[in-house]
């Protein structure tokens, strides 16, 4: 008795198990979308520029030559194009600025023209890879300016046959209107070129609507340095002031910094002609210019040649030459 006595007071005094409350059951709407980990949106894409009917064309027919060359998609429609000349079969000669127009004369302003002869055919793409850059990767265009003009010579260019001459027959780069151009131009050609058809430089000086725009391209921007692209003489060559008389020496260091950026592309000092680009702008202007002749004009190369100079182009650019 006494045993179960302890027995019950024990059994008295243990904690009694806990009951677990009650829980509804729960149905699942699967009506309902799950809720998911909010991400910022895909900026959506810039709408294209809108050409006028002759740079849709234009645009058209530089598709096709891409094509034509295994080049891909020109991507031409992407750019704000400027066209205000049209060449003597009416192709668009246009244009891109990459930055603003106001206070040219305080900013770094880089010109950039290529296509000046039609069957150098490699300049063409080497332009629109330059216009790829400018466009796709975070450039500060706050204190730059950079202009492009990618074809010169579209009649030379757009033609079964491209031709070093115009379609009037005119070696744009001997045309322009330069001090020696009414007393040597038409004289060197005759008794030193024998009146070779590719180097005619035109009745006179600026008469061909591609000297006229790289002409008013060259007053309406203002170019601190000019880079001029042509092909096959593998070489870099240097038009403007005396590198000798160059105290800051700004000019020279820009052509052996290029030379070294693009594998130790040879520097020479090609001599200047009557009506010729460096002759106009980088002797009497006294513009640095800058003339890039690629290795070659095989169009299968342009890839290689891009990869070979872009380091070298980024330099020009960004390099500020003067105060």
């Amino acid at each position: 008795m006494k045993y179960l006595l302890v027995l019950l007071l024990v059994s008295c005094t243990l904690p009694q198990p806990l009951t677990s409350p009650e829980v509804s059951e729960v149905t699942l709407n699967t009506t309902e979308t799950p809720t998911a980990t909010a991400v910022d949106p895909e900026p959506a894409p810039l709408p294209l520029p809108v050409l006028s009917d002759k740079l849709s064309a234009w645009c058209a027919r530089t598709d096709t030559e891409f094509n034509r060359y295994q080049w891909g998609k020109s991507r031409c429609e992407e750019f704000n194009w400027n066209h205000v000349r049209s060449s003597a079969q009416g192709h668009p000669i246009p244009w891109v600025v990459f930055g603003t127009e106001e206070n040219l004369e305080k900013k770094n302003v880089t010109l950039i023209m290529c296509g000046v002869h039609g069957d150098e055919i490699t300049p063409m793409k080497f332009c629109y890879d330059i216009l790829y850059d400018l466009k796709d990767f975070h450039w500060d265009f706050s204190e730059r300016v950079v202009i492009v003009a990618p074809l010169v010579s579209p009649d030379s260019f757009f033609t079964a046959k491209p031709s070093r001459t115009n379609s009037r027959g005119v070696d744009v780069n001997r045309n322009f209107p330069t001090k020696d151009w009414n007393k040597d131009a038409l004289r060197l050609w005759s008794q030193k070129y024998g009146k070779d058809k590719r180097r005619y430089p035109g009745p006179k000086a600026s008469s061909e609507a591609e000297t006229v725009f790289q002409v008013n391209l060259i007053k309406r921007y203002k170019p601190s340095k000019i880079i001029s692209v042509h092909s096959p003489l593998m070489m870099l060559d240097y038009d403007g002031p005396a590198l000798k008389h160059d105290h800051s020496h700004s000019a020279k260091d820009l052509l052996l910094t290029m030379s070294e950026k693009a594998k130790g592309y040879k520097v020479s000092n090609y001599p200047h002609f009557p009506g010729s680009l460096g002759n106009w702008a980088g002797n009497e202007l006294g513009i640095p210019t800058y003339t890039l002749e690629l290795p070659n004009s095989d169009p299968h190369q342009s890839d290689r040649y891009w990869k070979q100079f872009r380091e070298a182009i980024h330099h020009a650019i960004e390099h500020k030459i003067g105060p």
